[in-house]
């Protein structure tokens, strides 16, 4: 056996026997011909290898060795390159404006049609509003593509209007959004069971991927409608993650930082192409209990016991799904405790913190504009302190 064989089989036997990671919006079951499956993350396809991330690690895969709804996600994930970043040095991001308190979509953007030809389309149908470009399997009519485009806009105009340094809102090629009028579809792509969309990543790049019902878009007839009930706005949550910048997601910062602001937008009490950022108190029933409509909360009560501060930021992201019931929710109450509460209450430090990931700091240096001069501990009672006073009891291990 040659060498280069020898380490393949390694990768494989370490991979499919390794520990399982939590089902999350970029990890997925991966299921080998000798029938043994994990949950890992596609990150990368390299000829006939499919590349998987489990636990921070690499290992390639040969594409054919996979089950035939693995193989074809994997086309599905081809489809699509990632978007150009090359343009992203000329885009200084938005640092200094005030934060947002009322963000709103523009309700008169009009809806283009790129792709409806159906002689051509071969069931695909493209639509695009302002940032974003909807392909779709089914055809729609152009006044609910402008309904659910809200929901999108609305969350690109968010990020544009928080002054944490994003780049990837303000690119002039539009994000890509794919549409499924049936679940099965929807999840042959590659959507997770019993989610109601992914954000699939692509190194720091990718597509968010959506079944139709998710957006409040039902049948009539033979045409489509709005339910104006229905919409999902947890959905918020993906959209963030594909205009987060890939310089955010650094270890260290994958987690806790991109997880938590990912919750923040999407608990900012969002109705019809409008954000309240002050409304503080949908976040808190979210994290504390089971959110305003009495489900999706995260539950965490409000007394309980955390984890070390240090070992939470800087666990890496497959520890961090292992109890992503409780850290999605922690990382709400961080990333808005140093958006909002901490020392001057300006959001400094964190802007200062995100600076450094674009200049490439690393773990520990990475934290020296979080900690500002204080240690571990004086962080804890800090962030203790600040969700006391607004009924949230704190306890750091």
């Amino acid at each position: 056996m040659t060498q280069d064989r020898l380490f393949l089989r390694s990768a494989l036997v370490a991979i499919f026997f390794a520990a399982t990671l939590s089902a999350e919006a970029e990890s997925r079951a991966w299921t080998n011909n000798a029938g043994k499956t994990i949950q890992a993350e596609l990150v990368d396809v390299e000829g006939d290898k499919a590349v998987l991330n489990m636990n921070g690690n690499n290992f390639p895969v040969p594409i054919n060795t996979l089950s035939e709804a693995n193989q074809e996600f994997i086309k599905n994930w081809k489809k699509s390159a990632p978007s150009d970043s090359s343009g992203d040095a000329n885009i200084a991001g938005n640092w200094d404006s005030e934060w947002p308190k009322i963000v709103s979509a523009d309700v008169s953007q009009d809806i283009e049609i790129l792709k409806e030809d159906e002689a051509e389309a071969e069931g695909e149908y493209i639509y695009a509003s302002d940032h974003y470009e909807f392909i779709c399997d089914v055809k729609l009519n152009t006044s609910v593509v402008k309904r659910f485009s809200l929901l999108f806009e609305a969350t690109n105009q968010f990020i544009r209007e928080l002054p944490i340094g994003m780049v990837k809102p303000f690119r002039e090629e539009r994000h890509k959004i794919h549409l499924f009028e049936s679940y099965t579809s929807y999840t042959s792509a590659g959507g997770p069971a019993g989610s109601a969309g992914v954000y699939i990543s692509r190194g720091g790049e990718g597509d968010i991927l959506v079944p139709l019902t998710s957006l409040g878009v039902k049948k009539v007839g033979s045409n489509f409608s709005v339910d104006y009930d229905k919409e999902n706005t947890t959905l918020s949550h993906e959209i963030t993650h594909q205009i987060t910048d890939k310089e955010y997601y650094a270890l260290g910062s994958r987690g806790w930082f991109t997880e938590g602001v990912s919750e923040y937008v999407a608990q900012s009490g969002y109705r019809s192409g409008k954000f309240n950022v002050n409304d503080l108190q949908k976040l808190k029933d979210y994290v504390t209990a089971y959110g305003e409509d009495g489900k999706g909360g995260r539950a965490l009560g409000d007394e309980f016991e955390a984890p070390n501060l240090e070992d939470f930021m800087t666990q890496d992201y497959g520890r961090f799904l292992e109890n992503s019931m409780f850290n999605y929710g922690f990382a709400a109450l961080v990333v808005y405790y140093y958006f909002h509460m901490d020392q001057e209450k300006d959001a400094a430090n964190i802007k200062n913190f995100l600076k450094g990931l674009k200049e490439g700091k690393k773990i520990p240096e990475m934290y020296e504009p979080l900690l500002a001069g204080r240690s571990w501990d004086e962080m804890e009672a800090d962030i203790t302190k600040a969700w006391r006073s607004r009924g949230v009891r704190i306890r750091f291990k």
